[in-house]
């Protein structure tokens, strides 16, 4: 878990937001799952917070992130690292 994504979480918890860190998920038709960085699951949504591992992976996380929307009903919201510091 990165400083960043640390940080989102001990801030979410301080407001009183339920979340999930590194949830995993997996649907019926999926190869294999998926772990996600923050889920909030009263809104069905996911945080993904972008460090540098996921430099070069554009087109991999836009499958991913149509993955849970489609086949979960769970929306994704990303925040690139450098954003946040």
């Amino acid at each position: 878990m990165t400083r960043t994504h640390q940080m989102f979480s001990a801030e979410s918890r301080r407001m009183g937001v339920k979340h999930r860190n590194e949830a995993y998920f997996r649907a019926p038709k999926w190869e294999h799952g998926y772990r996600a960085d923050i889920y909030l699951p009263q809104y069905r949504t996911l945080i993904e917070v972008d460090g540098p591992s996921h430099l070069g992976r554009v087109a991999r996380d836009r499958t991913r992130d149509r993955r849970f929307h489609e086949d979960l009903g769970i929306s994704t919201i990303r925040i690139r690292h450098a954003e946040c510091d």
